[in-house]
Formats: C-alpha cells, structure tokens, sequence
C-alpha cells in the first residue's frame, strides 16, 4: 500500500515541477522580451504580472523570476533552454498562448522596439510556430494595445 502512495505522491511532484518549469520559462521569456530595449517599463512589468496571473504564480515567485531573469541577461541567454520545455511540454495552441502574451509584454509600454521584434520572432521560430500566426498575434495584441 505504501507503494502506491508514494508512487502517486512521486507522480505529484513530478506534475507540479513541470508546470513550474514552464511557467519560469514563459516568465523568463517575457522578461527577456520587456527588457530587449535595454529598460524595464512599468506598463510591461504590469502587463507581464496580468498574464502570470492566468498560470496561478504567486507574486513572490514572480519577484523571484524576475530577478533570476534579469541576473542571467547579463549572460549570454539561451532561448532554447526555455522554448524546449514549452515545445515539449505545450501544444501547438498553448504555444500561440504564449506568443500573444510576449506580444502583449513589447506593446505595453505604447512603443515597439526593433529588438523586441527581432526577439519575438526567435521566440516564434524556436516554438515551430508559422509566421501567419506571427503576424495574427502581432496584430491582434497590437489593435488590443490601441483599444486601450
């Protein structure tokens, strides 16, 4: 009997350490997208907390995240690190979720840097992501943004 307790109590562990392996890749990617202009803007760090908020982390753990993040982008950062998990872990639509938050990160703060663009379109290949839906989330977050 103790078996299978643990052996079910191992499956729970295993299951809640993968979503928070995904849900610090998709914060570290937003991250990296809010800083690719080289600053932290309120609005982004605002729109980053409301789309964390749909994974269910705590604020402290975002605080954490970030900090991590922001440590590492003094290092050279390896997008595939994170984009590997989610490919792994997230389904095509899941992944398209993912896009449009990082959208949603680069046109908070009213303007769109050619870097954060250049990065959102690493991020979209290194998903497997098509360029139509690209472009779609781009659109969508940006007439999302101007309804503001």
């Amino acid at each position: 009997m103790k078996l299978f307790k643990n052996l079910f109590k191992t499956k729970e562990i295993e299951e809640e350490s993968k979503d928070s392996s995904i849900q610090k890749s998709i914060c570290s990617l937003m991250i990296e997208v809010a800083y690719a202009d080289n600053q932290l803007d309120e609005s982004e760090l605002k729109a980053m907390a409301n789309s964390l908020s749909k994974l269910d982390i705590e604020k402290e753990e975002i605080q954490e995240i970030v900090d991590a993040t922001l440590a590492k982008s003094k290092e050279s950062i390896s997008f595939y690190e994170h984009t590997r998990i989610l490919n792994d872990q997230l389904d095509y639509d899941q992944k398209k979720e993912v896009l449009n938050s990082v959208w949603a990160i680069a046109f908070a703060d009213g303007e769109m840097d050619k870097h954060e663009e250049h990065l959102i379109r690493r991020i979209a290949d290194l998903l497997y992501l098509n360029h139509k839906d690209f472009i779609n989330a781009k659109l969508n977050q940006k007439e999302t943004n101007e309804d503001s």
